[in-house]
């Protein structure tokens, strides 16, 4: 399992278990799709705290994932990147289309996820 999902009323919590590398990378999208499969909910939050590095191919399914989103109106953000991942994230330009967060902004603009996120 790639992905654990948790859910506070409007707001998606997908928890990202391992490195999104090129030979688990279909995966990674397919356990997303099933995540946001018949839920109906305004924002989503990418976690990486559990994640070291992604390859292109982990990059390229973030930025598929994140487009299918955008394209339901969905607001997307992304917390708990190492400083690796964050570097990754702006040169590849992912941060002009999610916004990135450090755990303590994103604790602090949604407390709910508190417990969740720092178990």
């Amino acid at each position: 399992m790639l992905i654990q999902s948790h859910r506070q009323e409007n707001h998606l919590l997908l928890s990202i278990q391992r490195d999104v590398l090129m030979e688990n990378s279909r995966e990674f999208y397919q356990e997303f799709e099933k995540a946001i499969e018949g839920s109906n909910f305004g924002k989503l939050t990418m976690d990486f705290q559990l994640v070291k590095f992604l390859d292109s191919s982990g990059i390229g399914a973030v930025i598929k994932a994140s487009s299918a989103l955008h394209n339901r109106g969905v607001e997307i953000f992304v917390t708990n990147l190492n400083k690796n991942l964050n570097s990754v994230f702006r040169l590849s330009g992912l941060n002009h289309i999610l916004s990135i967060l450090t755990l303590d902004e994103y604790l602090s603009k949604f407390p709910e996820f508190q417990k969740t996120l720092e178990a």
